[in-house]
Order: structure tokens, then sequence, then C-alpha cells
């Protein structure tokens, strides 16, 4: 079939263009360069750079906000770092306070039991009246009182040794000076016998209990009746030590 006549135009972009006399024929010239560049955008290789973009993106915005998060608990971490410094003075404060009240407390309560402890006089005036010996006067009544701080030491060998804690060692002793009207009747040891055996001083006085202190004194005119003599003499005892612990 013969050709018909061509014509010499060119389309921009689209090459030559041959026309035939029933269909046209397009040749494009740039198939090449197009499939060149559509390979192009269809390497891997730039995907794979803008997908580690986009994480090393995604992961400096996870450290940003880490970050961040650092500051805010470095900040509330000073913040309780420094109360807790402020209460921790004022803990200080209150146990030295406590100890003090503590202190206190156990020397009042050591006051307390000495005072609870303490020797009374008035059940001893009662038992010394209750002893009482026809023809014996009591001239004077005398008592010696101390408190002394022993340390902690042992005492015994053996089994028989025991620590003793320190504590403050009460001692007390009594004497009493009295007249014996009638010495020829021995009255005198009438009344040391009575005291002894009284309740009160047989409970708290040693198995010594009273005792002749000296002699017998000599016979003296009595100067408010010339006719009668006497004698005067003292009976001594000594209390038990009590031991107040510290």
């Amino acid at each position: 079939m013969p050709l018909a006549r061509a014509s010499g135009r060119k389309r921009p972009g689209a090459g030559l263009v041959v026309c035939h006399k029933t269909m046209p024929i397009r040749i494009n010239l740039l198939a090449e360069a197009q499939n060149a560049e559509e390979m192009r955008r269809k390497n891997p290789v730039k995907r794979a750079i803008w997908v580690g973009s986009f994480l090393v993106c995604l992961i400096l915005m996870w450290i940003g906000n880490l970050e961040w998060k650092i500051i805010l608990e470095r900040h509330d971490y000073s913040a309780i770092a420094a109360n807790w410094q402020t209460n921790t003075a004022k803990y200080s404060a209150v146990t030295n306070e406590q100890m003090k009240i503590m202190d206190l407390d156990h020397k009042l309560a050591q006051l307390d039991e000495l005072s609870t402890n303490r020797f009374l006089w008035a059940p001893l005036l009662n038992a010394l009246q209750q002893a009482m010996v026809d023809q014996v006067q009591v001239v004077r009544l005398r008592s010696e009182q101390s408190l002394a701080r022993e340390d902690a030491h042992d005492t015994g060998t053996g089994t028989n040794k025991q620590h003793l804690a320190a504590a403050m060692v009460e001692k007390l002793s009594l004497s009493i000076e009295a007249k014996d009207m009638r010495p020829a009747d021995e009255d005198y040891a009438k009344f040391e016998k009575r005291l002894s055996t009284i309740d009160f001083f047989a409970a708290r006085l040693q198995r010594r209990g009273f005792y002749m202190d000296g002699i017998l004194g000599p016979l003296t005119v009595d100067p408010v009746d010339q006719s009668r003599q006497f004698a005067t003499f003292t009976l001594a005892a000594q209390f038990p030590e009590v031991r107040h612990n510290d």
C-alpha cells in the first residue's frame, strides 16, 4: 500500500509523528529517559534513605522528649532533696528533744523512787514509843543518813560471783541516848531487848538489831531529885543499805 505524504511537523515532547493514510504512528523518542526517571524514582536506596531519615527524626524527637522529662525529674528531685534536708534537720531536733525528755523522765522516775522509798520517821517514832520501859528515859535520838555513789563492780568468787550495777547507796544508822534510873535492875538491857523485838525494828534492822554502843556510864546524881541516881547509856542500830540503781 503506498504511503501518504508525511508531514514534517514535530509535537513538543512527543517526538516525530508519522502520519499514515488510515492511522497515525506515534514514536516516543523520550521513552528511554522517562524509563530512567521512573527507575530513579523507584530506587529502593532512596526510599530507604527517606525511611531512615524519618526514623532518625522520630528517635531525635524521643530523645528530646526524654531529655525534657529528665530536666523535669531533676527539678523535682532537687525540690525533694531540699525538703528532705529540711525535714532531716527538724527530725534531728525532735529526736534530740525526745532524748532530753527521756533523760528527764528517767531522772524524775529516780527522784520519785527516792521520795517513795525514803526513810519515814513517823513509823520509827511510833515503834520507839511502843518500846519504852519504865525507869528508862530517852534523852536524845540521833541518826546519820548518807547517799554515796557506787560504781559497778563484781562481788564474790566462783559460782557466788555477782555483778552489781552502778547505784546510789543509802546508809542509815540510829543511836538512842538514854538514862537508866535504876541501873541495878539493868533496865537498859530490858530496853535493848524490847527495841529489837518490836515488829518495825525486827523487820528492818540487820540480824544484830540494837546493841550497846560503848559502856554503861557512871552513876550520876539526878539534879531534879538528889535522892536518885542514874547511869547513861547509848543503843545503836544500823539499817540495811538501800541501793537506788541508776
